[in-house]
C-alpha cells in the first residue's frame, strides 16, 4: 500500500448523540479516514479501545458521567492523535495538561475539523 493510500482510524466518544452525529460525518467525508467506532458511553469505549490496536484519531468529549481527562489517562498509550472536543472552552488548559495533541470547540465546523486533522497527520506521531 502506498502511503498516499494509507486510511486513518478514528474514534469519537461523545455522550452527546449529535456530536458524535456531526463529527461521523465529517470523518466519511474525508476519504483518509475510516471510524472504527464511536461510543455515547464513555465505560464501554474504555473496555474496547484496551483490548484493541492503536488508534490515530481519538475525538473525546470532556463533560460525560466519566470525565474525558480520566477516559484519556486510560487510552493516551492507545491513541497516536488525541483531540478533546467541547463546548467549553475554559477546559483548554487542563486539556494540553492531559496530553491533548489538539483541541476543538463546538460547535465544530468542517474546516476546523480539517486543520486539527491535517496537523495531525503532518505531525511526526502519525
Amino acid at each position: 500500500m502506498k502511503i498516499s493510500e494509507r486510511k486513518y482510524t478514528c474514534a469519537v466518544i461523545d455522550d452527546d448523540f449529535s456530536s458524535i452525529g456531526i463529527l461521523t460525518q465529517y470523518i466519511s467525508m474525508v476519504p483518509k479516514l475510516k471510524l472504527y467506532k464511536s461510543f455515547q458511553n464513555p465505560l464501554t469505549a474504555i473496555e474496547d479501545l484496551t483490548k484493541g490496536g492503536e488508534i490515530d484519531f481519538l475525538f473525546l468529549d470532556v463533560n460525560m458521567p466519566v470525565s474525558g481527562f480520566d477516559v484519556a489517562k486510560l487510552l493516551r498509550d492507545k491513541v497516536k492523535y488525541l483531540v478533546f472536543v467541547t463546548g467549553h472552552p475554559e477546559h483548554a488548559l487542563a486539556a494540553f495538561g492531559a496530553e491533548a495533541d489538539n483541541f476543538l470547540v463546538k460547535p465544530v465546523s468542517f474546516s476546523k475539523f480539517l486543520n486539527v486533522l491535517n496537523a495531525g497527520i503532518s505531525s511526526k506521531v502519525l
